[in-house]
């Protein structure tokens, strides 16, 4: 169990995720995990504000844009509970406006066929940018206007095919159906219950101040350009207007587990979160449910959302078995949100498998010559693995990853690791020495006869270099 393991691995993650941010051009980010209920991770890093020097807090609220979509799911979900909905019924049967379309094909889309991208539905309309923040999102006038001039791109039921207009349409439903506006449905039955504070439907005045600053990706001049916070996505808000903290969407997510009792029965949990679509041409093999994206990690399934909103990068991926979830927010276009937490579990498995190889002595003995060391031809993370150590490089979201070259190195003193298995261009078979202070911290490393130092202490001016003869 993950549960179990999370006190060992969060001092590796932490180093690791401080390694990582210093050698990335990234603004800031923030990591939650949370295990069976209780969140044993949340820290920030970088800037909510770059310009203003402005740190990032857990506090800070991002736009989690695509993780709307889980939440208008959900509202649809309840609805079909209450029996005021039936989701494989015509959408037209609920917003009567729709059965003007030109295109007498959209008279049959379901809402199952928008909540599974089925429907063959335009991704954004003809007219997407809004995206580029060079036009307005569209209020609702709008949204039936451009709706309502785009046939079907595809017959409904013959593929995956995105489409933040079918969720724009969903939240139409919602209002037709409750008769409120969708923003107070969400606020009234997912958040107030839940106790989401710092989680809304759409950015609003009393959270600006808690809004990270999104950026651009990195222009010929190599600089990042700060994006307008206050972006109303009008009734876009059902596919792309949320915006939360990692910590509310821990306890969002937790409330979609099987068992929990919280938002929906169970039938209807397992219903969202099983395979309605596989997505085509992805390299991690996705699918799609109901409102969630699934995928494979290690082989296993997990389930959740990502999103991508001008200036931000989201990622949420959830273990059911585990009863696990990995939040990451980034306050940048081009953020790794999906290789962070997909990353993120492959080290949580990494210390699962290795924390029942040896006993408490032996990981203690070992533990002291953890680390990231650095040299002039690169970085070196050492950590237990049982009843030895391994090298890793941790310049990657994957350390841990198959296809990573691990050096296995094993004790072979106080003060002196073998190098037992290694690339054969490396040194397999040599030795690295370590050098510790009276409190127990590594000072330096002589490893296969080059000079290493713990990374933060590393620092050196070449040009200024003499090599004498």
């Amino acid at each position: 169990m993950f549960k179990e393991i999370v006190s060992q691995a969060v001092p590796f993650i932490d180093h690791w995720l401080q390694f990582r941010y210093a050698r990335l051009e990234m603004p800031g980010f923030v990591v939650a995990i949370s295990i069976d209920g209780k969140v044993e991770f949340l820290k920030a890093y970088g800037y909510a504000d770059a310009e203003k020097g402005e740190p990032m807090t857990t506090d800070h609220v991002f736009r989690i844009a695509s993780h709307s979509k889980t939440f208008a799911a959900t509202a649809i979900m309840q609805l079909a509970e209450e029996r005021l909905l039936h989701i494989d019924e015509p959408v037209a049967k609920y917003v009567p406006w729709l059965r003007d379309h030109k295109d007498h094909r959209m008279e049959k889309v379901t809402i199952r066929q928008l909540m599974s991208h089925s429907a063959g539905m335009i991704r954004d309309g003809k007219d997407a940018n809004f995206w580029q923040l060079t036009n307005s999102f569209h209020d609702l006038a709008d949204f039936k206007k451009a709706l309502m001039s785009c046939d079907l791109v595809f017959d409904t039921n013959k593929q995956m095919k995105y489409s933040n207009f079918g969720y724009a349409l969903l939240g139409c439903v919602v209002e037709e159906v409750y008769g409120m506006p969708f923003s107070s449905y969400v606020q009234a039955k997912i958040l107030q219950p839940l106790g989401l504070s710092h989680t809304t439907s759409e950015v609003n005045d009393d959270m600006h101040s808690k809004l990270v600053v999104g950026y651009t990706r990195r222009g010929r001049e190599k600089k990042r350009q700060a994006i307008e916070k206050h972006i109303d996505t009008r009734q876009m808000a059902a596919a792309t207007g949320f915006c939360s903290t990692a910590a509310d969407l821990c306890k969002y997510f937790e409330a979609h587990f099987v068992g929990s009792k919280k938002l929906l029965n169970d039938e209807s949990k397992k219903e969202m979160q099983r395979t309605q679509w596989r997505v085509k041409n992805t390299h991690i093999g996705e699918e799609y449910g109901l409102g969630f994206q699934i995928e494979s990690v290690l082989d296993r399934k997990v389930y959740g959302h990502g999103g991508a909103f001008p200036g931000q990068r989201t990622k949420t991926i959830c273990d059911s078995n585990e009863k696990l979830i990995i939040v990451v927010l980034t306050n940048c276009i081009d953020g790794e949100a999906s290789y962070m937490a997909r990353g993120l579990y492959t080290v949580l498995d990494h210390f699962h498998g290795s924390a029942y190889r040896a006993d408490r002595e032996t990981i203690d003995q070992l533990r002291k010559f953890e680390g990231i060391y650095t040299s002039l031809w690169g970085d070196l993370a050492i950590v237990e693995s049982g009843r030895n150590l391994i090298g890793v490089d941790p310049n990657t979201w994957f350390p841990f990853g198959r296809d990573q070259e691990i050096q296995v190195l094993e004790l072979a003193g106080d003060n002196r690791l073998r190098i037992a298995n290694a690339n054969g261009y490396y040194s397999e078979g040599e030795y690295a020495e370590f050098d510790f202070d009276f409190n127990g911290n590594v000072i330096s490393v002589d490893y296969a006869g080059y000079n290493m130092l713990p990374e933060s202490e590393y620092s050196h001016d070449f040009a200024k270099t003499k090599v004498t003869t």
